[in-house]
Formats: structure tokens, C-alpha cells, sequence
């Protein structure tokens, strides 16, 4: 194994300990990247090529999303250990590569904090500085919740480094804060931040979630859950949730709108190619429909991740998300959605309807029925769980037998193969915010402020006024918040996060994934179960990065 790896290893370890070779693909001059990045326009270049890095953190949803309660596979191929646990090892490139973009992101970071002082000094260079300080601190948050301790590395290297330590997770929680912090201070001061950038609010909003996180933790500080709370209230201050609405948020054009707290950005001006945009928009969920994305009118889908049967009754008659959410009606030209004006769809004929089980009453009589709908309809029977499955969930083998989720749906994407789209992808906003908030508060005990901060999102989301307003706060508890999270937060890139935080990844998705429940725990076989008997919930350490450390007091994760 070692042999085998040692050219991947070898290109890890560079990554980790060599940063002139990327830094310099953008060097149109040939100047050296010293005499660049002292100047105020070459630094400016540098912490703008920092926020670049986020696309390759986030080319592939596998770590963040697969092998939980809400996904299941699809179609398409997909990395098996992420998905079903059993088989995942420290050689799965997924992980890999979630890995190496991480570290290479860092080193990016890491350069732009020791060019801060050397550079033209401008009424920017501290706002520069805190922005680059807490998108490293996010990448240790991200390496974090994955591995647990990890190496913190924090200077620019630029000689080859052959020898890394591991920190403890305490070490590293600890650095993400202090880093954070120091952000959030000299953001305080900021003003004017264009659109994409950190901002004083985004900090606020990451703070309470590492608290949140750290909260879980035997390590945890005593206020943890307290400072989440606070630093989450703080950041959702004086913000209305229902300025704009869950549909609007989502509606291709609209990425730039005052909820969003930060995303990774696209601009199809700044790409080499337009086939280089993020994939998650076209690839990852729903029907493959044909065609070549926007060309003609119809997205490429491959069935890769689908929704579970716990997915699809989380939602009411009452709640907006659904249609939010889901294209549970498709036109004859899937974009026509929209293209046209809602008056125009009206007389237009539908191609594929998806209805839930309120809107067909009698749901029985109404598969056994001859059901159409201006006479060219055809209609995807909603089936009552047999199995504990639904029909939309599995049948990957006929097109168009799954509601798309449309939160993210391009008509200006790219047929590239897998398709690509310049929508921006979000990582944080305030409705999250609130779920936070209300996390935190549950875990302090204070259930009535917790059910405060729910209500607000769920006020957003009614069709009818006072329809999903809780009114009793007992009710509100880690699981109703996990259902609430996945009924807002569905397709992005949270779930597998929030189960392993709260110590519900096991549990939940035993009980919700039928693939992993069905292939093995039914069959008596724990597939989280790993070496020496312990449950593989943190992901492996790369065996290339193991392999190359010359530090032989690296250790492996527990389970591998």
C-alpha cells in the first residue's frame, strides 16, 4: 500500500509544504511572487485567489452529504465508503481529496497573512487580514468536524517539509476561535464590504456554530453552548427572515440577496472555461431530462443523490418548502418554469407532476384511476410507503420518476459532460442562523427561547398565517431541530456536519436510510463498526499522507 501510494502521497506532501508552484499559475508577468504580492494591487489579487479556493472544497458533495438520513444513492456511481460506511478506508480519494484542497487552501491563507505586513499598506490591509484569518480558520473548522485533531500549520512554507505533528482537536478548536475572534474584532470596524466577502455578521454566524460544535465535545468549555446562542442572536439582530421569501431566496439571479451571509462565488467572467462552474446545480439531484443544460431547455440529472422517504414526509400542505424546494411540476420544456410568467404556465401543458399525498385525498382510488391532465399529462403516482420506501425514491431506472430539487437549478448552465453552473453556492445564512440559535438554546435548557427562533423560520416558510407556528415547546428537541434543519437546509452542504456534531449520525441514519439500514444493519452487521472494534464517525486520515510523514507519531483515526 505504501509503494502504490507514494506518488499521491508525494503530491500531498507538496501541496502541503510547496506553495510556489499554484501561486504563480496566475503570474502573467513572470515577476517574482514576492515582488507581486508587496505591491496593494498583487495583494489584492492574492486574498481574492484565497476566496477561490472555497470552489475546490466544494467540487464534490460526497463528505458533506452522503451516508445520512436524507440522502440516498442514485443512479450513478458514488464513493461506497462515504455512502455506506463499511467499506471506507484512509484510501478512499474522496476523502483524499477533500483533504489536500483543504491543506493547499491553508498554505494559500497562510501566504496572504505574511504578505499582510509586507505590503503597500492601504485603509484595506486589516480588513484583508481578518478576511483571510477566518477563511483559514473555517478550513480547520471543515478539517475539524472531519478528523478531529489535524495538523495546524500556520507559517508559509517554503522549503519541503517532510515532518508534521497532530495537533489535539482541543489545540485545534482553540486556535479556530482565537483566529476568529481576532477577525471579528478587526471586522467590527469594517464597513462598506462588497458582496461574497466576510463580514463582521458571517463571523458572528461561525462562531456560534464552532461554540455550537465544540459544545458536543468532552473537551467542551463550559459556556460553549451559551456563547453559541449569544454570538448567533447577535448576528441574526435586527434581520427579518421574511424580507424575502424561501422561493425568491432560490430563484436563479437572485444569489446576491441580504440573507446570504457568505457562499462560494461563481462569475462566469472569471472562469477559464465556462465547462469549470460548480456542478452541484445540475449534477447531483434529480431526473436526468435529456439534452444539453439550457440549450434546450432541459437540465443534466444523474440521479446521484436522491431523497429518502424521511425526506419527502418532513413536509405539510401547509408548507411552502415543498414547492420551494422540489420541481414537483414540469412543463414540457423544464426551464418554462422559469422562463415564462407564472400567468403564461397557467394554459401550458404539464409534461410530469409529482403530487404529495394531501393533494390527492383518497391516494388509493387515485393511483387506481386514469388520472391526466389536460389530456396530455402524464403523472408520477405519489405511492405510500411500502417497505418503508416511496416510489420517487428508487426508481432510478426510468427518467423522470423523482421530484427534482430545483433550489439550485441553472437555465444558464453549461452541457460539459456533467453540466456546469455559475450559480453560487451558499454556506451560510440567517436562517441557519436561527437553527443554531435554537440548537443552542435546547442544549441549554431553555426550550421556549429555542421554539422562538424555530418559529421564526417556520413563519417564513407558511402558506397560511400562524399554520406551522409552534406553540408548545416541549416539542423542540435535537430531533424535531435535525428535522427542521433538513426541511430548510436540504441539498446543501450541512447534513452529514450536523449529525456527527450532535452524535445522531449512527442512529438517524440507521433509521432513515433504507440502503444502509437494509444492506447491513438488518443483516445484523454494523457497517460503522471498523478496526478493533470502534465506530468509524470521524473520516480517515489519507494513508498517502501517513505514508510520506516522517513523524511516526501520526496516528490513524479510530476504526481504520
Amino acid at each position: 500500500m505504501k509503494i502504490r501510494n507514494i506518488l499521491l502521497a508525494a503530491l500531498v506532501l507538496f501541496t502541503l509544504s510547496n506553495c510556489n508552484d499554484y501561486l504563480e499559475e496566475d503570474n502573467k508577468t513572470d515577476a517574482l511572487s514576492d515582488e507581486v504580492y508587496r505591491t496593494a494591487d498583487g495583494y489584492e489579487n492574492l486574498v481574492k485567489s484565497v476566496y477561490a479556493t472555497l470552489r475546490d472544497m466544494y467540487r464534490e458533495p460526497w463528505l458533506f452529504m452522503a451516508g445520512t438520513d436524507m440522502y440516498v444513492e442514485g443512479r450513478n456511481a458514488q464513493p461506497e465508503g462515504i455512502s455506506e460506511y463499511n467499506t471506507l478506508a484512509p484510501t478512499e480519494p474522496s476523502v483524499l481529496n477533500f483533504y489536500t484542497a483543504a491543506y493547499k487552501a491553508i498554505q494559500r491563507c497562510n501566504v496572504a497573512v505574511h504578505y499582510n505586513s509586507l505590503t503597500e499598506q492601504t485603509a484595506k490591509t486589516s480588513t484583508r487580514m481578518a478576511e483571510v484569518k477566518f477563511i483559514r480558520a473555517y478550513y480547520y473548522f471543515l478539517l475539524a468536524q472531519s478528523f478531529g485533531g489535524v495538523s495546524l500549520v500556520t507559517e508559509m512554507l517554503t522549503t519541503p517539509t517532510t515532518s508534521f505533528g497532530r495537533n489535539s482537536a482541543e489545540e485545534v478548536y482553540a486556535f479556530i476561535i482565537s483566529e476568529m475572534e481576532e477577525s471579528l474584532n478587526l471586522l467590527s470596524a469594517a464597513s462598506g464590504q462588497e458582496f461574497g466577502r466576510v463580514t463582521a455578521r458571517t463571523v458572528k454566524h461561525y462562531l456560534a456554530k464552532v461554540h455550537l460544535t465544540r459544545g458536543y465535545e468532552t473537551f467542551a468549555a463550559a459556556d460553549d453552548f451559551t456563547k453559541a446562542a449569544e454570538y448567533a442572536d447577535d448576528a441574526i439582530s435586527g434581520y427579518n427572515l421574511s424580507s424575502i421569501s424561501y422561493e425568491n431566496l432560490f430563484w436563479p439571479g437572485k444569489e446576491n440577496n441580504t440573507e446570504v451571509l457568505w457562499s462560494v462565488q461563481y462569475d462566469k467572467t472569471s472562469l477559464s472555461d465556462a465547462s469549470n462552474g460548480g456542478s452541484l446545480q445540475s449534477l447531483y439531484f434529480g431526473p436526468y431530462l435529456g439534452g444539453e443544460g439550457a440549450k434546450f431547455g432541459y437540465p443534466y440529472r444523474s440521479y446521484t443523490l436522491l431523497a429518502t422517504t424521511y425526506v419527502y414526509r418532513l413536509f405539510n400542505a401547509n408548507d411552502t418548502r415543498w414547492e420551494g424546494s422540489f420541481m414537483n411540476v414540469f412543463y414540457e420544456r423544464y426551464y418554462d418554469f422559469y422562463d415564462k410568467a407564472k400567468s403564461e404556465r397557467a394554459n401550458m401543458n404539464i409534461r410530469f407532476y409529482f403530487p404529495q399525498a394531501w393533494e390527492v385525498g383518497d391516494t388509493a382510488a387515485w393511483r387506481a384511476a386514469d388520472v391526466t391532465h389536460r389530456g396530455k399529462t402524464k403523472i408520477i403516482p405519489y405511492q405510500e410507503a411500502t417497505s418503508e420506501i416511496l416510489t420517487w425514491e428508487r426508481n432510478v431506472n426510468v427518467d423522470n420518476n423523482t421530484p427534482a430539487l430545483r433550489k439550485f437549478d441553472d437555465p444558464t448552465s453549461v452541457f460539459s459532460g456533467n453540466g456546469s453552473s455559475t450559480r453560487d453556492i451558499y454556506l451560510a445564512r440567517l436562517a441557519e442562523t436561527y437553527l443554531i440559535a435554537a440548537e443552542a438554546y435546547v442544549k441549554l435548557g431553555n426550550t421556549a427561547s429555542a421554539m422562538e427562533r424555530v418559529n421564526e423560520v417556520r413563519k417564513r416558510a407558511e402558506r397560511t398565517p400562524g399554520s406551522l407556528v409552534l406553540t408548545d415547546a416541549s416539542q423542540v428537541t435535537i430531533d424535531y431541530i435535525l428535522d427542521e434543519r433538513a426541511r430548510e437546509l436540504f441539498g446543501e452542504y450541512e447534513r452529514w456536519f450536523d449529525l456527527k456534531r450532535t452524535g445522531k449520525l449512527k442512529e438517524r441514519t440507521e433509521l432513515y436510510n433504507k440502503e444502509i439500514r437494509d444492506q447491513y444493519f438488518r443483516k445484523g452487521i454494523d457497517p460503522f463498526k471498523g478496526a478493533g472494534g470502534a465506530d468509524k464517525i470521524l473520516r480517515p486520515i489519507p494513508q498517502s499522507a501517513i505514508d510520506l510523514n516522517q513523524n511516526d507519531d501520526f496516528t490513524q483515526n479510530p476504526g481504520y
